[in-house]
């Protein structure tokens, strides 16, 4: 049952962490469509929209970072192909996060930046402005040029729409410093800024700065050979000499430009521009000639610029006028009216377009929470069967533990009481011993007792024996009737302390004379010279004499080398082997 239970746990853990992903994010490919819509944002601004409208359960699909990233990616992404954004509030909560969370100052300046232009679109300059400035703060920290003039470039833009174009003037200019100060590679995108910058002293009424800012972009231009970025300077260039009425300048940078541009769609706009330009100068043969080639080119204009073509409806309907053909008049002011109307069209059903949009965002998120609800039910219904397995299983792990917990504890007894037996054992040898020690110690003191009572009783008659009958008695008493000598009683003892003492040295140092050995044999017990002498019946300078001998004999060759520690070293050595 219990190995039984525990198969089942692993299996059904396995089932709810595979469900787990799927329930708490809808759609797991989501981060890395909003990577892809991020990479693409700034070459390929429409095809990182369809990335971002991909992903449709943001909220549930992305961790909250991811999330606010892609509030900012949207925002950014619809502005970029010129969408409106005015409603995209939910900005502003990125904003707020990535203030007070991130550690990423390029994500804030975004935040910031498109905040300020959702407050644009709402007509509210004042905060468009102060967010404009808050992200310039924060793309300073970044060291992107790209982000600054992106930030500076649109506070000029915002400037301009509200006229202020002294104050817009000096934001482009900023702008184009940022690049000026940059490598080559942003020869471009400084001439843009200079486009710019020419168009601003233009409105100003300062006509020779504004040909200076157009001539170094146009300068610019020709070196990085943009040949769009050329025409487009050009015309500029073109505009600003028809304001000053330099009609020659003017059709000279206005051939230039259309010389350099490569969009055929774009014809229409230049036969209305020279068209302007010879009605200006009353040049009857060439006005008439672009008139009939606008008059051609103006009905396969693409209609992504109905503004341009409205423009060229009304030229064509005042040059008709002024030809006396009103009829011809009067059907290009009735195309530019239906012209308007479809603008009107476009721009309701452009309306509707995004209503029905976030209609179908809704019903399709309403459909995938209801199939997130039954993967939620289903793995709440999975959880509580792995909780109460879990539940089953931790009882009877318990049980098991407690189980084994008595074991243990028996078997802590059992070690206790073995331990507590050998013990006693122990304790009955030790007092095994104690006893026969205690015997051994007895024996010894009446030994002793009974000698001295005998040498005592012997003392009695010794002045009638003279001194060598009395000190052979004297022996016989101590150290027995058969021991043939005191010496050799003597070695017995101290080879009863130290076993085979005496065996070794004569083994050891066969070199040693009788009377050496002896000497070595009472100093390595601990006798000095006078108590050897003492014992062997010899003089202290003989004994001496010996020590010295001993010394040689072993190699001892340092003066009062201490022989005995040296014949105990090797005494020890040799039980060690042995």
């Amino acid at each position: 049952m219990k190995q039984a239970c525990y198969k089942f746990i692993p299996v059904l853990f396995a089932v709810i962490v595979a469900m787990l992903p799927s329930c708490l994010h809808p759609q797991p490919e989501a981060p890395q469509l909003l990577e892809q819509a991020e990479a693409l944002m700034e070459s390929h601004p429409d095809s990182a929209m369809l990335l971002i409208d991909s992903i449709f359960y943001p909220e549930e699909s992305l961790h909250k970072a991811d999330y606010m990233r892609y509030l900012v990616a949207r925002v950014q992404a619809r502005y970029k192909n010129y969408r409106p954004v005015a409603e995209d509030t939910l900005i502003f909560v990125a904003r707020d996060y990535f203030t007070k969370h991130s550690q990423n100052p390029k994500q804030t300046t975004l935040a910031y930046f498109y905040s300020g232009c959702v407050y644009r679109e709402q007509d509210n300059f004042g905060k468009a402005m102060q967010h404009y400035k808050d992200a310039e703060q924060y793309a300073v920290k970044t060291q992107d040029v790209d982000l600054q003039v992106l930030v500076q470039y649109n506070m000029g833009d915002l400037l301009a729409e509200e006229g202020l174009h002294a104050q817009a003037l000096k934001k482009y200019q900023e702008a184009e410093n940022l690049y000026r100060q940059s490598p080559v590679q942003y020869q471009e995108k400084q001439a843009r800024c200079l486009a710019a910058i020419g168009r601003m002293f233009l409105l100003l009424g300062e006509e020779d700065s504004s040909f200076v800012a157009f001539h170094k972009g146009l300068e610019l231009a020709e070196t990085s050979g943009n040949n769009d970025l050329q025409s487009i300077l050009a015309q500029n260039l073109s505009v600003a000499y028809m304001e000053a009425k330099q009609y020659a300048q003017a059709k000279e940078y206005l051939h230039q430009s259309m010389k350099f541009n490569l969009d055929s769609t774009k014809l229409p706009r230049y036969y209305l521009n020279f068209a302007n330009l010879y009605f200006e100068i009353q040049q009857s043969d060439s006005l008439y000639s672009y008139a009939q080639k606008l008059k051609q080119a103006v009905e396969y204009a693409p209609d992504d610029d109905p503004s341009l073509k409205a423009s060229a409806y009304s030229f064509l309907a005042d040059f008709a006028k002024s030809q006396g053909d009103f009829d011809e008049a009067f059907q290009y002011l009735n195309k530019r009216s239906r012209l308007v109307e479809e603008i009107t069209q476009k721009q309701l059903k452009r309306n509707v377009y995004e209503t029905q949009q976030k209609y179908d965002y809704q019903k399709q998120q309403s459909r995938h929470t209801q199939a997130l609800l039954k993967r939620q039910r289903l793995g709440i219904f999975f959880l509580t069967l792995f909780l109460a397995a879990s539940l089953a299983a931790i009882v009877l792990l318990r049980k098991t533990v407690y189980q084994k917990k008595r074991l243990l504890s028996l078997q802590n007894a059992m070690q206790t009481l073995y331990k507590t037996a050998k013990d006693l054992r122990q304790q009955q040898e030790v007092t095994k011993e104690s006893h026969v020690q205690l015997r051994e110690i007895l024996l010894w003191k009446f030994n002793v007792q009974h000698k001295s009572a005998l040498l005592k009783s012997e003392l009695q008659h010794l002045d009638r024996m003279d001194t060598k009958k009395a000190f052979a008695r004297f022996d016989e008493i101590v150290y027995g009737k058969d021991n043939p000598s005191q010496w050799s009683s003597l070695v017995e003892t101290i080879d009863e302390l130290t076993p085979g003492l005496s065996g070794f040295i004569r083994r050891r140092y066969p070199q040693f004379s009788d009377t050496e050995f002896n000497v070595c044999l009472l100093s390595y017990a601990g006798l000095n010279a006078k108590e050897t002498a003492l014992m062997l019946n010899q003089s202290p300078h003989t004994v001496n004499m010996a020590r010295t001998r001993i010394r040689q004999k072993m190699n001892l060759t340092e003066p009062g080398a201490d022989f005995c520690a040296a014949i105990d070293k090797a005494y020890r050595q040799y039980h060690e082997i042995k």
